[in-house]
């Protein structure tokens, strides 16, 4: 066993752990990262849609989507029992940023090199398996190499940020809200002559197999390579949750986009996988005196449509920003900033998506917001906004007016 030392250990590289280690390392640290995959560059199976706050982000982490072939979308077609109603991503802070499909394999391919060319060491094929603690102090992780030897990694801080049911955080105290409400997806990818359209697909209130709509939806993106993304999701807080089978429901719902989308629902390019996510920072803690939690890790995934890359990047920026303040002035107690400074950001958005999925966990009621939200754009349109976070403070509309009422209504809900 060797035994090496950093400033900051990121446990995990994706899309939280290289956002963090970037900017980690531009602020001039030292930063290693230790990821259990190796790289390759079969597609994985999962949701890689960035909304374009989500873009703004990766800009700001000096990655240019667009060259390394991302595939532009102007915004969401939303279908709902035979109708559809096509709405544009919404521009709340006037970026005028595209919403792109970008194959995750790639994306996390090229946030690992904009993390090499910063200078952060990385990593792969190393698991950490153990905290090294000292004294109730979290000073490092022990890591298995792919050749089967271990080092001993020692830093001043960790950022765990290994992903939904993070194993090394449960290790760490880590642990979800059971009353909380969580996602559970399958994805796949396809092939189709219509990958370079310019519009994904949203399917709402998906039948299950007694004909009840679910709480969640179906989703086409196209990749712009010959290739689709489709998938499926739904939340726990269906009233039937346990009697649906998502990988069926991701077979059903192949076969429904199929004569649209010009798919053989026959050929897969992968296998699709069953996947289950926290959401609405469901997790806790999110920090100790020597460690924060991040991204999927920290249950921080949007909890209205289950999407996690914006809320990695998120909170990478601000795990990066707090590490880098310890850092400079030598005062671990700042890192108590961490979760005050997540929940002034998120904690109420999350507080009124655990509330809705709640409520929407309810057949009936889920049936009739759908049967009259679908027959209106301006609906539709204020949906995708809650939705999406992207709300205008500067020009309030119906959707801002509905979430204040429902801001009202979660502070005298439980806490849920």
């Amino acid at each position: 066993m060797s035994s090496v030392s950093t400033d900051v250990l990121v446990v995990g590289g994706g899309p939280s752990g290289c956002a963090t280690a970037i900017r980690l390392a531009a602020a001039g640290h030292q930063v290693t990262v230790v990821e259990r995959s190796t790289l390759s560059s079969e597609p994985i199976p999962r949701g890689n849609l960035l909304g374009p706050s989500a873009v703004s982000e990766l800009r700001e982490l000096n990655i240019t989507p667009e060259a390394d072939d991302a595939h532009p979308v102007l915004g969401t077609r939303m279908w709902h029992g035979g109708r559809s109603v096509a709405i544009r991503w919404p521009d709340a802070s006037g970026r005028s940023e595209p919403g792109l499909v970008w194959r995750r394999d790639q994306l996390d391919l090229r946030l690992r090199q904009r993390a090499v060319q910063a200078g952060v060491d990385v990593r792969m094929g190393s698991q950490a398996t153990d905290p090294i603690v000292e004294r109730g102090f979290v000073r490092g992780a022990t890591v298995e190499m792919r050749d089967g030897s271990t080092d001993d990694i020692r830093c001043r801080f960790l950022v765990v940020a290994d992903g939904a049911n993070s194993r090394f955080g449960r290790g760490l105290g880590t642990n979800r809200a059971r009353q909380w409400p969580y996602a559970i997806s399958a994805s796949t990818y396809v092939t189709s002559d219509r990958s370079t359209d310019s519009w994904i697909e949203t399917n709402l209130g998906l039948p299950d197999a007694n004909g009840n709509p679910i709480t969640g939806h179906g989703w086409v993106h196209p990749v712009g390579n010959g290739t689709l993304n489709v998938g499926v999701t739904m939340l726990s807080s269906y009233r039937d949750v346990l009697g649906v089978n998502v990988v069926k429901l991701l077979d059903q719902f192949v076969d429904v986009i199929s004569p649209r989308w010009r798919v053989d629902p026959t050929e897969r390019l992968v296998e699709p996988v069953r996947r289950r996510t926290p959401v609405g920072g469901s997790i806790t803690p999110k920090m100790g005196p020597t460690f924060l939690v991040t991204g999927d890790a920290a249950g921080m995934a949007n909890p209205f449509n289950s999407h996690g890359l914006q809320a990695a990047f998120a909170t990478g920026r601000v795990a990066a920003d707090v590490l880098d303040e310890a850092l400079t002035v030598g005062n671990s107690t700042t890192l108590q900033r961490y979760p005050a400074m997540l929940d002034a950001s998120a904690g109420r958005y999350h507080q009124v998506g655990r509330l809705t999925a709640r409520f929407l966990g309810r057949p009936w009621l889920l049936r009739a917001a759908l049967r009259s939200g679908i027959r209106s754009e301006a609906a539709m349109g204020a949906a995708l906004r809650i939705i999406t976070d992207e709300m205008r403070a500067d020009d309030p509309g119906g959707a801002e007016r509905a979430y204040a009422a429902a801001c009202v209504m979660a502070r005298f809900a439980p806490s849920w």
